[in-house]
């Protein structure tokens, strides 16, 4: 279950900005429901924007190399039940449902495409309620395809995940190799929409941490590295960040991007 996706473009709203950073401010970080993040402009002008309904992030439009729009739709407890992904490339649209238990806490999720169902994850956790490992069984065009996903943490944050297909031995798909000391920025609900991309992607993980990772590597299905990132972040005296300066190493090429960014804080 690696990461191969026609919704590709789609993830790109959640993995831009998860690795590392120099921290140039150590005041603690304001809650993010009391300063949402509004927009993420980059070097050729706004790049992301979000929506928000009093607490609640209800869409997110990204205009990275592939336009794209997600939006998020709650039930009466104020919980994301399903997110839906769209892109202008493709007439497809990406939904995926959550399925919560006791303490609302998300044990499964129902992935499918224009209607139709081809994955479902199910999801554990640890005595911590942090999700532990996932089950994720794919079932497309007559073939059904078994995985799993193990998740190991350190000081609350993830330091390393192994996933496997069928019986096959697991192999390593991400390491957080450094986090800071700071309570992420991006919005909780992304923590939600991260397991709707499990059998997709690797280069999600570290939402379902703490803090901001701050160096960290993506993992290909031979358990090589695909690629390692370096975030630089600016920090306002809030303990928010104003700017980052992302670098990454991919199939030998690097690649550089400034980002700044816009909170609204009450």
């Amino acid at each position: 279950m690696k990461k191969n996706s026609i919704l590709f473009f789609g993830l790109l709203l959640l993995s831009t900005i998860i690795f590392s950073c120099k921290k140039k401010n150590n005041n603690p970080a304001i809650q993010n429901t009391k300063c949402p993040l509004l927009s993420i402009d980059g070097p050729t002008g706004n790049i992301r924007n979000y929506e928000w309904v009093g607490s609640k992030l209800i869409r997110v439009f990204s205009k990275d190399s592939i336009p794209t729009v997600v939006i998020f739709r709650y039930n009466n407890k104020n919980l994301a039940e399903s997110m839906e992904i769209t892109t202008e490339a493709s007439s497809e649209k990406y939904i995926v449902k959550f399925d919560y238990g006791t303490n609302n806490i998300i044990t499964k999720s129902n992935v499918s495409i224009n209607g139709i169902q081809f994955m479902t994850n199910e999801f554990s956790y640890n005595e911590k309620n942090n999700l532990s490992s996932i089950k994720t069984t794919v079932e497309l065009f007559g073939r059904k395809v078994s995985g799993k996903t193990r998740l190991e943490y350190a000081n609350n944050n993830v330091a390393k995940v192994y996933s496997s297909i069928n019986d096959e031995l697991e192999t390593l798909a991400f390491v957080g190799e450094k986090y800071d000391d700071k309570k992420q920025f991006f919005p909780d609900v992304y923590k939600t929409a991260a397991l709707g991309f499990v059998g997709i992607a690797n280069n999600f993980f570290s939402y379902f941490g703490e803090n901001n990772m701050i160096s960290g590597k993506v993992y290909n299905d031979k358990g090589k590295v695909d690629q390692e990132t370096q975030i630089d972040y600016l920090y306002n005296n809030s303990g928010l960040p104003i700017q980052s300066e992302t670098v990454s190493l991919r199939n030998g090429k690097t690649s550089v991007e400034v980002c700044s960014y816009s909170f609204d804080c009450k």
